[in-house]
């Protein structure tokens, strides 16, 4: 799927509330894709192997990303993604759009 260039700042909005508690030290970044027929795709880059509290943060982010979307134009899909990024955080693919990045020196 060819996913929009650039975050709609509707969603970056919705992202700021829906990331909400859900940030942890082992989340290098958070990468997001949409399209506009209404797929976003949430991917978390983390610094170890994915575990299943891994996947259940992405499952509440996704649950209120859902609850608050919308307004602007409809989510119709989320999926979502955990990756474990041993390399360099500039080699990481943005889909879209980095929603958040860990401050790391390299």
């Amino acid at each position: 799927m060819l996913f929009a260039t650039k975050l709609p700042d509707w969603l970056v909005a919705c992202f700021r509330i829906a990331l909400l508690g859900e940030i942890y030290p082992n989340i290098r970044a958070i990468a997001v894709g949409y399209h506009d027929s209404g797929f976003v795709l949430i991917r978390y880059y983390l610094d170890r192997q994915p575990s299943d509290s891994d996947f259940e943060s992405l499952k509440v982010v996704a649950t209120n990303l859902d609850a608050l979307g919308g307004k602007e134009q409809a989510i119709n899909k989320i999926d979502i993604q955990c990756v474990h990024a041993a390399g360099a955080k500039r080699d990481l693919e943005p889909i879209s759009g980095f929603i958040y990045s860990r401050r790391e020196h390299e």
